[in-house]
Order: structure tokens, then sequence, then C-alpha cells
């Protein structure tokens, strides 16, 4: 599912973070790259890719950026490589290498329906510096996708020189968006060919604190384009939408007794949701995901036939068997294309072009829209979760297609944990806890996942390490998973035991903070909306040091909440109440601090003050 489904395209970091190291007030420089590239387009849509590199390596960091890695697959064909290493003070050749000496290996998936390669050349030196010197040619055999420009590979690599030739036939048309670059295009046009050029000269040198946002590139994207057999054009995002829509039509029939089965199984069905619901969970439960990404069948879906053949499918194939299955009961949907991923940025909504990984599928009802992840076994019908939520879709229809966005999923009971937890302490400071989590949202759909994939043993070490009470010990445990329509519902009761809750002396009881930390990961979307109560009993009447009542208030940038604290003969009641909604262009950094300041801010030492001396020390 995270295999691009649109061209195979995998890469290594074009900002390797394998060179984030302290940062010093002068960034060192590990290399210095030169470089020009030249993609040609021709009439019969074949993209040819050059790329010749110079790169002066200046120590053992800067080695890597010499690596060479070229993926190809029945698309896509590598038809050179060149690398030369040059002592540069007598320009002697040290090193040669050719296609032939690259290594080959196949990419990483759990598809067992995949051409995806890639060869591999790492340089090796023992003396710096060293100039290496690269040439790459690449063909692929359609233009439906053109890599982006990133002028600017790694950190701490000075870019003295990088230009891009961009060369095609007018009639095909180009489209492109240039981003943070200094230098605009020059455009020359001779017969019938364009030629459109990109150049910039000694760029900064960036540091492992560099702003993504002010990175240099270019987005380029065709106008008309092909695909075997398979043409169009993308002037705008309605042309896109076409084309998939051709390229999946009919492959959606499904035989007669399917059919007959569809109809039977909601023969007593009233409303479209009711039909929805059951076709999926049919779906859900009879057939499984696997990626595909064979030739044209990184984009085409396979045959409804076929999925129903073969038990499984890919986005694409489930995707499209469960917009049949629908069909058959009256009910229309629509093949939508996004780019899926946690956190990941939005498209680029005025470039209409390919930029996406991901199918699911849009169902209309006079309510809204339902969204189906025909490739989840967890998920309720209509819930998409924080892997497609909150950003722009291509909903494909036969007339074209529109851009629509997805649910934002901000309100609170879409990220929502509650627990309520009895701590019974001993006369030897040891407690038994027992605990009740209801969650709701995201937060259930972790526990979904749980429930679903890890064994007795791991269900546990995750209740021990995320429960209520840090430093639990879980005995007995048991889950329940639930919805309310498509909100998806899990709850968690487990017990245990805590030894050395409370430490005391002869005349102290001391609680030290014991509050599960309120975690990045309990994040979804950016928001968390969370609630723990507990109520815990002290083995004597012990009085509490600062009052019996007492209540804070927290508030910061994205977030607030409260903890109180009372006490009533032998019951301690704790009530901890958080909100978090953060800004969606926080950087990790921030965010990192952030939870350091909401734990912090929360955590508080309980001192009880006994009424008289005791023989128990708990010491």
């Amino acid at each position: 599912m995270l295999n691009l489904l649109f061209g195979f395209l995998l890469s290594f970091p074009l900002i390797d973070l394998g060179d984030t190291v302290e940062v010093k007030k002068n960034a060192p420089i590990y290399s210095v790259l030169e470089e020009e590239k030249t993609v040609t387009v021709l009439a019969d849509y074949t993209v040819k890719e050059v790329s010749e590199k110079t790169i002066t390596v200046l120590s053992q960091e800067g080695l890597r950026h010499a690596r060479v890695v070229l993926f190809y697959d029945n698309l896509v064909s590598i038809k050179d490589f060149e690398l030369e290493m040059i002592e540069p003070l007598t320009g002697k050749t040290i090193k040669k290498a050719r296609l032939r000496d690259m290594s080959d290996y196949a990419s990483n998936s759990t598809s067992f329906l995949l051409d995806n390669r890639y060869k591999f050349y790492e340089p090796s030196s023992p003396r710096y510096p060293v100039i290496i010197k690269i040439r790459t040619e690449i063909l692929k055999n359609n233009n439906f996708y053109y890599s982006d420009w990133y002028p600017i590979n790694y950190l701490h690599q000075k870019v003295t020189k990088s230009s891009l030739d961009f060369v095609y036939p007018t009639e095909l048309g180009l489209k492109f968006k240039e981003v943070n670059l200094e230098a605009k295009t020059k455009t020359e046009v001779a017969d019938g060919i364009t030629t459109n050029t990109w150049q910039v000269e000694d760029l900064e040198v960036l540091t492992p604190s560099y702003d993504q946002d002010k990175l240099p590139k270019l987005l380029l994207a065709p106008v008309k384009f092909s695909i075997g057999e398979f043409q169009g054009e993308m002037n705008d995002w309605a042309g896109l939408g076409m084309w998939q829509s051709k390229l999946n039509a009919g492959r959606g029939q499904l035989p007669e007794d399917f059919q007959q089965q569809i109809l039977q199984m909601i023969q007593d069905l009233d409303t479209p949701y009711e039909k929805i619901e059951v076709l999926y969970e049919y779906l859900q439960r009879n057939f499984r995901y696997v990626s595909i990404q064979l030739g044209i069948g990184g984009w085409q879906t396979m045959t409804a036939q076929e999925v129903l053949e073969n038990k499984y499918g890919d986005c694409k194939a489930l995707t499209n068997l469960m917009k049949s299955m629908l069909e058959v009961a009256g009910i229309p949907s629509f093949y939508t294309l996004v780019y899926a991923g946690v956190d990941e940025e939005d498209i680029e909504v005025d470039l209409p072009s390919n930029q996406f990984n991901h199918v699911i599928l849009q169902v209309p009802t006079d309510s809204g829209p339902i969204w189906l992840e025909c490739t989840s076994t967890l998920n309720p019908p209509g819930y998409l979760g924080d892997f497609t939520s909150n950003r722009h879709v291509l909903v494909t229809t036969p007339e074209g297609g529109y851009l629509t966005k997805t649910p934002a999923y901000q309100e609170d009971h879409w990220n929502k944990i509650l627990t309520k937890t009895n701590v019974t302490i001993d006369d030897q400071g040891g407690a038994r806890i027992e605990s009740t989590w209801t969650t709701s949202g995201d937060a259930a759909m972790r526990l979904r996942e749980v429930n679903s994939v890890l064994d007795d043993r791991e269900k546990r070490d995750y209740l021990n390490r995320n429960s209520a009470v840090a430093g639990l010990i879980v005995g007995e445990y048991a889950m329940e998973m639930g919805r309310e329509d498509s909100l998806p519902t899990a709850t968690i009761r487990y017990s245990g035991l805590i030894q050395r809750f409370t430490q005391g002396t002869s005349k102290r009881l001391i609680l030290r903070p014991f509050l599960t930390r309120v975690s990045e990961g309990q994040l979804s979307g950016n928001i968390l909306s969370r609630e723990d109560s507990y109520t815990i009993s002290l083995p004597e009447n012990f009085e509490l040091e600062g009052g019996d009542s007492q209540e804070i208030s927290i508030e910061g940038s994205g977030y607030e909440g409260k903890l109180s604290i009372s006490k009533s003969g032998k019951d301690l009641e704790i009530f901890r109440e958080i909100s978090i909604q953060l800004d969606r262009e926080i950087s990790e950094e921030q965010r990192t601090s952030l939870f350091k300041e909401i734990n912090g801010k929360f955590d508080r030492t309980l001192t009880f003050l006994k009424s008289s001396l005791s023989s128990n020390s708990y010491e």
C-alpha cells in the first residue's frame, strides 16, 4: 500500500539523513558538486534521462555523496553507467566502473507481484580529496511521470553549479512549478522542439537544521502523455481523472452467480449505509491485500473477476471490486486517487499531475460522502484514519474528475483516550491496579491493530508500556472492539501489580510521579483528547501535604489541561485532562520539546504526613 501506485518510484532520501551530525557554527563541507542533467522526451513518449556529475569528495563523510542507485522495472531501463575516480593533483585515473560492476537487488517489498529492482554502486577511496565523475543514462518507455529536479541532494554538500535541460516536442506540452529557485527558466523553440533550461550556482550548504520549506526544487509534469496504448492529457485534473477511468473501463464486470450472491446479502436491508456496511465487511473478511507493481499494473487495476478468483488484490483491485459490488446493489461510487501516508504533505493542487500513491473509494450519499479504505481489514465502513485523512484527493468519473478533501477528523472524539483506574496500596508500599481504558477514533484503531496483530505476550508488553499507571506488570486483561457507525471504539480492562508504588519513612509516605506520559505516538492529525481518573486507596488516613484539595491548570502553544487532586478519608482522587491541537507545520524538534514541557507540568510528587508513628517504614 505504501509503494507508489503510479510508477514505482523508490529513491534514497534527497537530503541524506545519514549526514545529520552536530551543527557547527561554520558548517563543514564534505563534498563539492557540479551536475548537468538532460531530460529528452521523444515523439513516441519515451523519455531519456542523462546525468553527468563531478563530485569532489573532501572527506570520508562525503564519500556517500557519490553513491549511485538506479531503479528499473518493465517500464524503466538502465542504458549506461560510467564512473571514474581521479587524483586531483596529478589528474591520474585511480579507478573506473561500468554497469557490469554494479550490484543488483530486488526492491524490498511484501509483494510477490513486483518487477522493481535496483542497481547500486558505492565507491571507496583510501585518501582525500578525490574527484569522482559519474554518468548515468535511463530510458523510460512512457512520460506519465517526470522526476522532479532537486539541485541539492545532500547535507554538507556545496553545489557550485547545477543545470537541467528539458527537451520535448512542443506539441506535447510541459507544466512546471519553480519553488525557491532564484534562476527562472530560459526557453528556446526550434523545429517543433522546445528546450527549457534551468541553472543555479553557488548554493547555500545545508545543515541538519535546514528549513525543508525553503529547499529549491522544480516540479515537472506532462500535458500530453501515454503509457502503452493509453494516451491522455493533463491540462487539468479532469483530464487525469478521465484517463484513469478509461484505463479501468470494462474491468469491473462480475459473474452472474456472484451478482446474485450480492443481491441476497442485501435483500433485507433498507438504507444505503446498511448495504455498504454489509458489502464492505464481506470484502474485509474474504480478500487480502498484496502490492502489485507489474508494468502497467502499477496504474491499471486487475479485473474484478481476477480478484474473485485469487482472493487477493492491491489497493486498485480491491477498490475496483468494492465499486463493482456496490454497482450491483444500485449504489454509485467513485475510484479516488490519494497520496497516502501518516502526516504526509498535501499535493500541489495547482499542478495537475500524477502525485498519488494509493486508491480509496468515495460513495456519495444524501448526507455526504462515505469513504472506504478497501485494503483495511480493521476499519469500520466510512472511516479512513490518519493514513489518508485531511488531504486533497482526485475523484475520478467517466466524465473526468475533480479534487475534494477527505475528512479532517479534528473533533475530540476522533482521537480520544479515557482511563479509569483504581489503585489499592498495601502496607509494604506495593499496589494492585484495576484499570479500564476506553478509546475512540484513531486511538481505538491503534488498539484494534494491537488486538489483531500481537500475540498474548506482545499484548501484555504493550499494556505494560502504555498502561494508565507507569511501571505496571499486567496480569489479567480483556479487549473489546466496537464502533459507533463509522467511529471505531475499543475498550481494554486489565489488572496487575506494582512493587514499591510508594516510598516512606516513619513519618511520611511519598507518592512519586506515576502518571503515564503523554506522548507523540498518541497524536493523530496533531490532535489528542485524553482524560485519566484515579481512585487511590491509602493504607491509612494520611494528611496530604499542601491540603486535601489541589488543582492546577496548564496551558501552552497548542495545548491546555488541568490536574485536580482531592482526598477524603483514605481515598485519594486524581483527575488529569489534556487537549492537544498542534499546528501542522510544527517541527519534530518543537514537538519533542512540547511533550517534555507538558509532562513536566503534570509531574507531581505527593507527600502524606502520618497522623502518628507507625510500625510501617516502607524502606
